[in-house]
Protein backbone atom coordinates (compact mmCIF):
# COMPACT_ATOMS: atom_id res chain seq x y z
CA UNK A 1 0.00 0.00 0.00
CA UNK A 2 1.30 3.44 -0.96
CA UNK A 3 2.39 5.49 2.05
CA UNK A 4 0.08 8.44 2.75
CA UNK A 5 1.56 11.90 2.40
CA UNK A 6 -0.13 14.92 3.96
CA UNK A 7 0.49 18.68 3.94
CA UNK A 8 -0.36 20.96 6.86
CA UNK A 9 -1.38 24.52 6.02
CA UNK A 10 -1.88 27.38 8.43
CA UNK A 11 -4.34 29.74 6.75
CA UNK A 12 -4.41 33.01 8.69
CA UNK A 13 -7.19 35.27 7.45
CA UNK A 14 -8.99 38.41 8.56
CA UNK A 15 -11.69 36.58 10.51
CA UNK A 16 -10.11 33.26 11.54
CA UNK A 17 -7.01 31.08 11.84
CA UNK A 18 -7.24 27.59 10.38
CA UNK A 19 -5.14 24.44 10.34
CA UNK A 20 -5.87 22.55 7.12
CA UNK A 21 -4.56 19.10 6.27
CA UNK A 22 -4.66 17.95 2.64
CA UNK A 23 -3.71 14.68 0.99
CA UNK A 24 -2.14 14.26 -2.45
CA UNK A 25 -5.58 13.87 -4.06
CA UNK A 26 -6.56 17.38 -2.96
CA UNK A 27 -9.03 16.20 -0.35
CA UNK A 28 -9.19 18.16 2.91
CA UNK A 29 -8.49 15.50 5.53
CA UNK A 30 -9.04 17.84 8.46
CA UNK A 31 -10.03 21.46 9.12
CA UNK A 32 -9.57 23.06 12.53
CA UNK A 33 -10.74 26.64 12.92
CA UNK A 34 -10.14 29.30 15.56
CA UNK A 35 -12.78 31.92 14.77
CA UNK A 36 -12.67 35.54 15.80
CA UNK A 37 -11.70 38.85 14.24
CA UNK A 38 -7.91 39.01 14.26
CA UNK A 39 -7.56 42.77 14.11
CA UNK A 40 -8.49 45.54 16.52
CA UNK A 41 -10.05 48.75 15.23
CA UNK A 42 -10.10 51.93 17.28
CA UNK A 43 -12.81 53.52 15.15
CA UNK A 44 -10.30 55.93 13.62
CA UNK A 45 -9.90 54.01 10.35
CA UNK A 46 -7.19 51.87 11.94
CA UNK A 47 -6.88 48.09 11.96
CA UNK A 48 -4.07 46.51 13.97
CA UNK A 49 -3.29 42.99 15.14
CA UNK A 50 -1.20 41.31 17.81
CA UNK A 51 0.74 38.76 15.77
CA UNK A 52 2.11 37.12 18.92
CA UNK A 53 -1.49 36.32 19.87
CA UNK A 54 -2.15 35.04 16.35
CA UNK A 55 0.90 32.76 16.64
CA UNK A 56 -0.66 31.32 19.81
CA UNK A 57 -3.83 30.67 17.79
CA UNK A 58 -1.72 28.86 15.18
CA UNK A 59 -0.23 26.66 17.90
CA UNK A 60 -3.69 26.02 19.33
CA UNK A 61 -5.23 24.83 16.05
CA UNK A 62 -2.08 22.82 15.30
CA UNK A 63 -2.25 20.94 18.59
CA UNK A 64 -5.96 20.30 18.11
CA UNK A 65 -5.29 18.97 14.61
CA UNK A 66 -2.57 16.68 15.99
CA UNK A 67 -4.97 15.27 18.55
CA UNK A 68 -7.70 14.67 15.98
CA UNK A 69 -5.40 13.11 13.37
CA UNK A 70 -3.78 10.67 15.76
CA UNK A 71 -1.16 8.50 14.09
CA UNK A 72 -1.75 10.12 10.70
CA UNK A 73 -0.08 13.28 12.08
CA UNK A 74 3.24 11.56 11.36
CA UNK A 75 2.34 11.45 7.64
CA UNK A 76 2.72 15.24 7.33
CA UNK A 77 5.63 15.79 4.94
CA UNK A 78 5.63 19.60 4.89
CA UNK A 79 3.99 22.68 6.37
CA UNK A 80 3.29 26.12 4.89
CA UNK A 81 1.66 29.40 5.87
CA UNK A 82 -0.70 31.43 3.69
CA UNK A 83 -2.04 34.73 4.95
CA UNK A 84 -3.52 38.10 4.08
CA UNK A 85 -1.86 40.74 1.92
CA UNK A 86 -0.97 44.41 2.32
CA UNK A 87 -0.38 43.93 6.04
CA UNK A 88 2.93 44.61 7.78
CA UNK A 89 4.70 43.31 10.88
CA UNK A 90 7.46 45.42 12.45
CA UNK A 91 10.23 43.42 14.20
CA UNK A 92 13.33 44.23 16.24
CA UNK A 93 16.74 42.60 15.77
CA UNK A 94 15.60 39.57 17.79
CA UNK A 95 12.46 39.05 15.74
CA UNK A 96 10.10 40.46 18.36
CA UNK A 97 7.35 42.91 17.33
CA UNK A 98 8.12 46.57 18.01
CA UNK A 99 4.44 47.49 17.67
CA UNK A 100 1.18 45.87 16.61
CA UNK A 101 0.95 44.76 12.99
CA UNK A 102 -0.99 47.01 10.62
CA UNK A 103 -3.69 45.12 8.70
CA UNK A 104 -4.93 45.68 5.17
CA UNK A 105 -8.21 47.25 6.31
CA UNK A 106 -6.29 50.12 7.92
CA UNK A 107 -7.01 53.48 6.23
CA UNK A 108 -4.66 55.81 8.10
CA UNK A 109 -2.78 58.42 6.10
CA UNK A 110 0.31 60.51 6.70
CA UNK A 111 1.73 63.73 5.30
CA UNK A 112 5.44 63.07 4.80
CA UNK A 113 7.47 66.18 5.66
CA UNK A 114 10.43 65.14 3.50
CA UNK A 115 10.19 65.76 -0.23
CA UNK A 116 10.88 63.10 -2.82
CA UNK A 117 13.96 63.67 -5.03
CA UNK A 118 13.34 66.36 -7.66
CA UNK A 119 14.32 64.07 -10.54
CA UNK A 120 11.76 61.48 -9.46
CA UNK A 121 9.04 64.09 -9.06
CA UNK A 122 9.65 65.35 -12.58
CA UNK A 123 9.47 61.81 -13.98
CA UNK A 124 6.26 61.06 -12.05
CA UNK A 125 4.68 64.10 -13.67
CA UNK A 126 5.88 63.18 -17.17
CA UNK A 127 4.49 59.63 -17.07
CA UNK A 128 1.25 60.61 -15.32
CA UNK A 129 2.08 58.95 -12.00
CA UNK A 130 2.00 62.03 -9.78
CA UNK A 131 -1.34 61.44 -8.05
CA UNK A 132 -0.83 57.66 -7.82
CA UNK A 133 2.53 58.24 -6.13
CA UNK A 134 1.03 60.81 -3.76
CA UNK A 135 -1.67 58.35 -2.71
CA UNK A 136 0.86 55.52 -2.34
CA UNK A 137 3.07 57.66 -0.14
CA UNK A 138 0.23 58.94 2.05
CA UNK A 139 -1.26 55.49 2.63
CA UNK A 140 2.03 53.59 3.01
CA UNK A 141 2.15 52.05 6.50
CA UNK A 142 5.95 52.27 6.70
CA UNK A 143 5.78 56.01 6.10
CA UNK A 144 3.19 56.42 8.84
CA UNK A 145 5.35 54.62 11.39
CA UNK A 146 8.51 56.41 10.24
CA UNK A 147 6.90 59.85 10.65
CA UNK A 148 4.65 59.31 13.67
CA UNK A 149 6.60 56.75 15.71
CA UNK A 150 10.30 57.53 15.20
CA UNK A 151 11.33 55.54 18.30
CA UNK A 152 9.53 52.46 16.97
CA UNK A 153 11.06 53.01 13.54
CA UNK A 154 14.53 53.21 15.07
CA UNK A 155 14.04 49.90 16.92
CA UNK A 156 12.55 48.18 13.86
CA UNK A 157 15.14 45.98 12.16
CA UNK A 158 12.81 44.13 9.77
CA UNK A 159 9.43 44.82 8.15
CA UNK A 160 7.67 41.73 6.83
CA UNK A 161 4.31 40.32 5.82
CA UNK A 162 2.42 38.32 8.50
CA UNK A 163 3.17 34.99 6.78
CA UNK A 164 6.88 35.75 6.99
CA UNK A 165 6.64 36.29 10.75
CA UNK A 166 4.73 33.03 11.29
CA UNK A 167 7.22 31.20 9.06
CA UNK A 168 10.02 32.68 11.19
CA UNK A 169 8.32 31.33 14.31
CA UNK A 170 8.19 27.88 12.67
CA UNK A 171 11.70 27.58 11.27
CA UNK A 172 13.76 30.48 12.60
CA UNK A 173 14.27 32.03 9.16
CA UNK A 174 12.80 35.43 8.33
CA UNK A 175 12.05 34.47 4.74
CA UNK A 176 8.83 34.65 2.75
CA UNK A 177 7.62 33.42 -0.61
CA UNK A 178 7.91 35.82 -3.51
CA UNK A 179 4.26 34.94 -4.16
CA UNK A 180 3.44 36.43 -0.77
CA UNK A 181 4.69 39.92 -1.58
CA UNK A 182 1.71 42.19 -2.10
CA UNK A 183 2.04 45.34 -0.05
CA UNK A 184 3.19 48.94 -0.18
CA UNK A 185 6.90 48.35 0.16
CA UNK A 186 9.86 48.27 -2.25
CA UNK A 187 9.33 44.98 -4.08
CA UNK A 188 10.06 44.87 -7.81
CA UNK A 189 7.18 42.78 -9.12
CA UNK A 190 8.58 42.53 -12.63
CA UNK A 191 12.00 41.26 -11.51
CA UNK A 192 10.58 39.34 -8.53
CA UNK A 193 13.16 40.77 -6.12
CA UNK A 194 13.64 43.74 -3.82
CA UNK A 195 13.70 47.01 -5.68
CA UNK A 196 16.98 48.71 -6.49
CA UNK A 197 17.51 51.96 -4.55
CA UNK A 198 17.78 53.53 -8.00
CA UNK A 199 14.27 52.34 -8.87
CA UNK A 200 11.81 55.02 -9.91
CA UNK A 201 9.39 54.40 -7.03
CA UNK A 202 11.89 53.27 -4.37
CA UNK A 203 11.83 56.63 -2.48
CA UNK A 204 8.02 56.46 -2.18
CA UNK A 205 8.19 53.81 0.56
CA UNK A 206 10.86 55.46 2.71
CA UNK A 207 12.27 52.08 3.69
CA UNK A 208 15.93 51.00 3.39
CA UNK A 209 16.53 47.54 1.94
CA UNK A 210 18.23 46.31 5.12
CA UNK A 211 14.82 46.40 6.80
CA UNK A 212 13.41 43.88 4.30
CA UNK A 213 13.31 40.13 4.97
CA UNK A 214 14.53 37.29 2.79
CA UNK A 215 12.75 36.01 -0.32
CA UNK A 216 12.22 32.46 -1.58
CA UNK A 217 10.83 31.06 -4.80
CA UNK A 218 7.35 29.58 -4.34
CA UNK A 219 7.19 25.79 -4.12
CA UNK A 220 10.62 25.56 -2.46
CA UNK A 221 11.73 24.65 1.08
CA UNK A 222 12.56 27.64 3.29
CA UNK A 223 13.75 25.75 6.36
CA UNK A 224 12.75 23.15 8.95
CA UNK A 225 10.61 23.26 12.07
CA UNK A 226 12.80 24.13 15.05
CA UNK A 227 12.79 22.34 18.39
CA UNK A 228 11.16 25.38 20.02
CA UNK A 229 8.36 25.52 17.42
CA UNK A 230 7.90 21.75 17.66
CA UNK A 231 7.31 22.07 21.39
CA UNK A 232 4.78 24.87 20.87
CA UNK A 233 2.74 23.57 17.94
CA UNK A 234 3.26 19.80 18.10
CA UNK A 235 4.90 19.32 14.71
CA UNK A 236 7.88 16.96 14.52
CA UNK A 237 11.17 18.82 14.68
CA UNK A 238 12.73 18.98 11.22
CA UNK A 239 9.46 19.07 9.26
CA UNK A 240 10.13 21.06 6.04
CA UNK A 241 8.60 24.55 5.90
CA UNK A 242 7.62 25.46 2.33
CA UNK A 243 7.14 28.81 0.57
CA UNK A 244 3.60 28.99 -0.88
CA UNK A 245 2.04 32.45 -1.26
CA UNK A 246 -0.51 35.00 -0.13
CA UNK A 247 -4.15 33.98 0.22
CA UNK A 248 -5.33 35.21 -3.19
CA UNK A 249 -2.29 33.73 -4.96
CA UNK A 250 -2.91 30.36 -3.31
CA UNK A 251 -6.61 30.53 -4.24
CA UNK A 252 -5.73 31.06 -7.89
CA UNK A 253 -3.36 28.08 -7.85
CA UNK A 254 -5.88 26.03 -5.86
CA UNK A 255 -8.63 26.40 -8.47
CA UNK A 256 -6.29 25.37 -11.28
CA UNK A 257 -5.92 28.77 -12.94
CA UNK A 258 -2.36 28.23 -14.17
CA UNK A 259 -2.72 29.64 -17.69
CA UNK A 260 -4.69 32.31 -19.54
CA UNK A 261 -7.69 30.10 -20.26
CA UNK A 262 -9.01 30.27 -16.67
CA UNK A 263 -9.62 33.31 -14.47
CA UNK A 264 -9.85 33.03 -10.71
CA UNK A 265 -12.64 35.06 -9.10
CA UNK A 266 -12.58 35.33 -5.33
CA UNK A 267 -15.70 36.38 -3.46
CA UNK A 268 -14.12 37.32 -0.15
CA UNK A 269 -14.22 40.41 2.05
CA UNK A 270 -12.38 41.93 -0.88
CA UNK A 271 -13.53 40.54 -4.23
CA UNK A 272 -10.94 40.02 -6.94
CA UNK A 273 -10.31 38.57 -10.37
CA UNK A 274 -6.89 37.19 -11.25
CA UNK A 275 -5.44 35.74 -14.42
CA UNK A 276 -2.17 33.85 -14.85
CA UNK A 277 0.38 34.90 -17.46
CA UNK A 278 3.86 33.88 -18.54
CA UNK A 279 4.92 37.47 -19.15
CA UNK A 280 4.69 40.41 -16.79
CA UNK A 281 1.51 42.34 -17.64
CA UNK A 282 0.23 45.21 -15.50
CA UNK A 283 -3.56 44.84 -14.96
CA UNK A 284 -3.91 48.62 -15.21
CA UNK A 285 -1.24 51.29 -15.64
CA UNK A 286 1.04 51.58 -12.57
CA UNK A 287 -0.49 48.55 -10.84
CA UNK A 288 1.75 45.47 -10.54
CA UNK A 289 1.20 41.89 -11.56
CA UNK A 290 1.90 39.75 -8.51
CA UNK A 291 4.21 36.75 -8.40
CA UNK A 292 2.16 33.56 -8.83
CA UNK A 293 2.46 30.43 -6.69
CA UNK A 294 2.56 28.45 -9.94
CA UNK A 295 6.30 28.58 -10.70
CA UNK A 296 7.51 31.13 -13.28
CA UNK A 297 4.12 32.81 -13.66
CA UNK A 298 2.50 36.16 -12.81
CA UNK A 299 -0.96 37.03 -11.49
CA UNK A 300 -2.38 40.34 -12.78
CA UNK A 301 -5.35 41.24 -10.61
CA UNK A 302 -8.25 43.65 -10.28
CA UNK A 303 -9.65 43.99 -6.78
CA UNK A 304 -12.89 45.42 -5.42
CA UNK A 305 -11.70 46.50 -1.99
CA UNK A 306 -15.08 46.15 -0.30
CA UNK A 307 -16.32 43.12 -2.23
CA UNK A 308 -18.50 40.63 -0.38
CA UNK A 309 -18.13 42.79 2.69
CA UNK A 310 -21.00 44.64 1.00
CA UNK A 311 -23.24 41.62 1.56
CA UNK A 312 -22.52 41.83 5.30
CA UNK A 313 -23.08 45.57 5.18
CA UNK A 314 -26.45 45.13 3.47
CA UNK A 315 -27.46 42.39 5.89
CA UNK A 316 -26.71 44.55 8.93
CA UNK A 317 -28.23 47.76 7.56
CA UNK A 318 -31.31 46.55 5.68
CA UNK A 319 -32.09 42.88 6.39
CA UNK A 320 -33.32 42.68 9.98
CA UNK A 321 -36.49 40.87 8.84
CA UNK A 322 -34.46 38.30 6.89
CA UNK A 323 -32.15 37.78 9.87
CA UNK A 324 -35.13 37.03 12.10
CA UNK A 325 -36.58 34.66 9.50
CA UNK A 326 -33.23 32.89 9.18
CA UNK A 327 -32.99 32.47 12.95
CA UNK A 328 -36.49 30.99 13.08
CA UNK A 329 -35.66 28.54 10.28
CA UNK A 330 -32.20 27.67 11.58
CA UNK A 331 -30.33 28.85 8.48
CA UNK A 332 -27.89 31.66 7.73
CA UNK A 333 -29.37 35.03 6.65
CA UNK A 334 -27.67 34.83 3.24
CA UNK A 335 -29.73 31.75 2.39
CA UNK A 336 -32.95 33.67 3.02
CA UNK A 337 -31.67 36.66 1.06
CA UNK A 338 -30.69 34.40 -1.84
CA UNK A 339 -34.19 32.93 -1.95
CA UNK A 340 -35.73 36.39 -2.21
CA UNK A 341 -33.07 37.40 -4.73
CA UNK A 342 -34.00 34.58 -7.07
CA UNK A 343 -37.50 36.06 -7.40
CA UNK A 344 -35.97 39.28 -8.79
CA UNK A 345 -35.35 39.30 -12.57
CA UNK A 346 -31.81 39.65 -13.98
CA UNK A 347 -30.84 43.31 -14.07
CA UNK A 348 -32.86 44.12 -10.94
CA UNK A 349 -35.37 46.14 -12.98
CA UNK A 350 -32.68 48.63 -13.98
CA UNK A 351 -31.19 49.19 -10.52
CA UNK A 352 -27.39 49.38 -10.83
CA UNK A 353 -24.72 49.35 -8.15
CA UNK A 354 -21.20 50.65 -8.63
CA UNK A 355 -19.47 48.78 -5.77
CA UNK A 356 -16.73 51.22 -4.84
CA UNK A 357 -17.56 51.39 -1.13
CA UNK A 358 -13.77 51.36 -0.74
CA UNK A 359 -11.66 53.22 -3.35
CA UNK A 360 -8.79 51.64 -5.27
CA UNK A 361 -5.20 52.85 -5.34
CA UNK A 362 -5.41 54.37 -8.82
CA UNK A 363 -8.90 55.79 -8.21
CA UNK A 364 -8.73 57.27 -4.69
CA UNK A 365 -11.68 59.51 -5.47
CA UNK A 366 -14.04 56.61 -6.25
CA UNK A 367 -17.29 56.23 -4.33
CA UNK A 368 -20.09 53.72 -4.31
CA UNK A 369 -23.35 54.48 -6.09
CA UNK A 370 -26.83 53.04 -6.55
CA UNK A 371 -28.47 54.28 -9.72
CA UNK A 372 -31.85 53.68 -11.29
CA UNK A 373 -34.27 53.60 -8.36
CA UNK A 374 -37.99 53.67 -9.03
CA UNK A 375 -41.09 53.05 -6.93
CA UNK A 376 -41.08 49.35 -7.87
CA UNK A 377 -37.77 48.62 -6.15
CA UNK A 378 -37.48 46.84 -2.81
CA UNK A 379 -34.53 45.95 -0.62
CA UNK A 380 -34.41 42.58 -2.41
CA UNK A 381 -33.76 44.42 -5.67
CA UNK A 382 -30.97 46.24 -3.84
CA UNK A 383 -29.46 42.96 -2.68
CA UNK A 384 -29.46 41.45 -6.16
CA UNK A 385 -28.10 44.69 -7.64
CA UNK A 386 -25.17 44.54 -5.19
CA UNK A 387 -24.30 41.00 -6.31
CA UNK A 388 -24.64 42.04 -9.95
CA UNK A 389 -22.64 45.23 -9.41
CA UNK A 390 -19.69 43.34 -7.95
CA UNK A 391 -19.70 41.04 -10.98
CA UNK A 392 -20.00 43.94 -13.42
CA UNK A 393 -16.95 45.58 -11.80
CA UNK A 394 -14.98 42.32 -11.96
CA UNK A 395 -16.05 41.79 -15.59
CA UNK A 396 -14.81 45.26 -16.48
CA UNK A 397 -11.49 44.47 -14.82
CA UNK A 398 -11.23 41.08 -16.53
CA UNK A 399 -11.87 42.51 -19.98
CA UNK A 400 -9.22 45.18 -19.42
CA UNK A 401 -6.71 42.52 -18.40
CA UNK A 402 -7.61 40.34 -21.38
CA UNK A 403 -6.90 43.25 -23.72
CA UNK A 404 -3.60 44.10 -22.05
CA UNK A 405 -2.42 40.48 -21.92
CA UNK A 406 -3.71 39.51 -25.37
CA UNK A 407 -5.63 36.50 -24.07
CA UNK A 408 -9.21 35.26 -23.95
CA UNK A 409 -10.41 33.64 -20.75
CA UNK A 410 -12.73 30.71 -21.43
CA UNK A 411 -13.74 29.64 -17.93
CA UNK A 412 -14.16 31.27 -14.51
CA UNK A 413 -13.20 29.49 -11.28
CA UNK A 414 -15.01 30.76 -8.19
CA UNK A 415 -13.80 30.66 -4.59
CA UNK A 416 -14.31 32.57 -1.35
CA UNK A 417 -17.32 32.68 0.94
CA UNK A 418 -19.70 34.14 -1.65
CA UNK A 419 -19.13 31.19 -3.98
CA UNK A 420 -20.93 28.84 -1.59
CA UNK A 421 -24.22 30.20 -2.96
CA UNK A 422 -25.55 28.52 -6.11
CA UNK A 423 -27.63 31.62 -6.83
CA UNK A 424 -24.50 33.80 -6.79
CA UNK A 425 -22.69 31.34 -9.08
CA UNK A 426 -25.55 31.38 -11.59
CA UNK A 427 -25.49 35.18 -11.74
CA UNK A 428 -21.72 35.07 -12.27
CA UNK A 429 -22.10 32.65 -15.19
CA UNK A 430 -24.67 34.93 -16.82
CA UNK A 431 -22.73 38.18 -16.31
CA UNK A 432 -19.34 36.79 -17.37
CA UNK A 433 -21.15 34.79 -20.11
CA UNK A 434 -18.73 31.94 -19.53
CA UNK A 435 -18.76 28.59 -17.83
CA UNK A 436 -18.23 29.01 -14.10
CA UNK A 437 -17.01 26.24 -11.82
CA UNK A 438 -16.26 25.41 -8.21
CA UNK A 439 -13.71 22.85 -7.11
CA UNK A 440 -14.04 20.12 -4.49
CA UNK A 441 -13.41 22.39 -1.49
CA UNK A 442 -14.09 25.97 -0.48
CA UNK A 443 -10.67 26.01 1.24
CA UNK A 444 -8.89 26.87 -2.00
CA UNK A 445 -6.14 28.93 -0.35
CA UNK A 446 -5.17 25.91 1.70
CA UNK A 447 -5.44 23.68 -1.34
CA UNK A 448 -3.09 25.88 -3.36
CA UNK A 449 -0.59 26.06 -0.50
CA UNK A 450 -0.66 22.27 -0.09
CA UNK A 451 0.03 21.87 -3.82
CA UNK A 452 3.11 24.06 -3.31
CA UNK A 453 4.18 21.75 -0.46
CA UNK A 454 3.90 18.61 -2.55
CA UNK A 455 5.78 20.19 -5.47
CA UNK A 456 8.55 21.24 -3.08
CA UNK A 457 8.77 17.71 -1.67
CA UNK A 458 8.97 16.14 -5.14
CA UNK A 459 5.58 14.43 -4.95
CA UNK A 460 4.59 16.28 -8.15
CA UNK A 461 6.84 17.34 -11.00
CA UNK A 462 5.36 20.82 -11.35
CA UNK A 463 2.23 22.97 -11.54
CA UNK A 464 0.44 20.93 -14.24
CA UNK A 465 1.06 17.65 -12.42
CA UNK A 466 -0.20 19.13 -9.16
CA UNK A 467 -3.35 20.54 -10.76
CA UNK A 468 -4.19 17.28 -12.53
CA UNK A 469 -3.91 15.31 -9.29
CA UNK A 470 -5.33 17.74 -6.75
CA UNK A 471 -7.83 20.10 -8.42
CA UNK A 472 -11.19 18.53 -9.26
CA UNK A 473 -14.16 20.40 -10.73
CA UNK A 474 -17.20 19.67 -8.59
CA UNK A 475 -19.93 22.08 -9.76
CA UNK A 476 -20.38 23.72 -13.16
CA UNK A 477 -22.72 26.63 -13.93
CA UNK A 478 -23.35 27.52 -17.57
CA UNK A 479 -24.71 30.88 -18.72
CA UNK A 480 -28.32 31.25 -19.74
CA UNK A 481 -28.15 32.89 -23.22
CA UNK A 482 -31.18 35.11 -22.63
CA UNK A 483 -29.92 36.34 -19.24
CA UNK A 484 -26.40 36.82 -20.59
CA UNK A 485 -27.70 38.97 -23.46
CA UNK A 486 -29.72 41.13 -21.05
CA UNK A 487 -26.73 41.60 -18.76
CA UNK A 488 -24.44 42.45 -21.68
CA UNK A 489 -26.77 45.17 -22.89
CA UNK A 490 -27.09 46.60 -19.38
CA UNK A 491 -23.31 46.45 -18.93
CA UNK A 492 -22.45 48.18 -22.21
CA UNK A 493 -25.26 50.74 -22.31
CA UNK A 494 -25.36 51.64 -18.63
CA UNK A 495 -22.83 50.21 -16.18
CA UNK A 496 -19.56 51.16 -17.91
CA UNK A 497 -20.89 54.69 -18.46
CA UNK A 498 -21.56 55.42 -14.78
CA UNK A 499 -18.03 56.08 -13.54
CA UNK A 500 -16.91 58.40 -16.37
CA UNK A 501 -20.15 60.36 -15.96
CA UNK A 502 -19.84 60.98 -12.22
CA UNK A 503 -16.07 60.97 -11.71
CA UNK A 504 -15.93 64.76 -11.51
CA UNK A 505 -18.47 64.65 -8.68
CA UNK A 506 -16.38 62.05 -6.84
CA UNK A 507 -13.34 64.30 -7.24
CA UNK A 508 -15.22 67.20 -5.68
CA UNK A 509 -16.16 65.06 -2.67
CA UNK A 510 -12.60 63.67 -2.48
CA UNK A 511 -11.07 67.15 -2.43
CA UNK A 512 -13.55 68.34 0.20
CA UNK A 513 -12.59 65.35 2.35
CA UNK A 514 -8.90 66.11 1.94
CA UNK A 515 -9.56 69.62 3.21
CA UNK A 516 -11.61 68.12 6.07
CA UNK A 517 -14.78 69.90 5.02
CA UNK A 518 -16.81 66.69 5.27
Amino acid sequence: MKEEKLALIFDVGTQATRALVFDTKGDPVLIVKQAGKLYISDGDQRAEADCVSVWRDICKVSLEAKEKLGGRWNNIVAVSVTSIRNSLVFLDKDGEPTRKAIFWLDKREVDCPDKLPLFNRILYGIVGMKEVVNVQRRTCYTNWVRVNEPDVWEKTAKIVMPASYYTFKLCGKLVDSKAGQAAKFPYDYRKREWMSPRGLTFPVFGTPLEKMGGLAEPCTVIGKVTAEAAAECGLPEGTPVVASGADKACETFGVGAIDGSVASVSYGTAASVQITTEKYVEPTPFMPAYTAVAPHRFNPEIQIFRGYWMVSWFREQFALHEQEEAKARGVIPEKVLDEYMESIPPGSKGLLVQPYWGPGLTTPEARGAMLGFSDMHTRHHMYRAIIEGIDFALLEGLENMERRAGIKVKRIALSGGGSSSDAVCKIAADIFNREVYRVQTFETSGLGASMACFIAMGVFKGRQDAVENMVHVKDVFKPDPQNAAKYRELYEKAYVKIYPSVRHIYFNIYNMNKKRRL
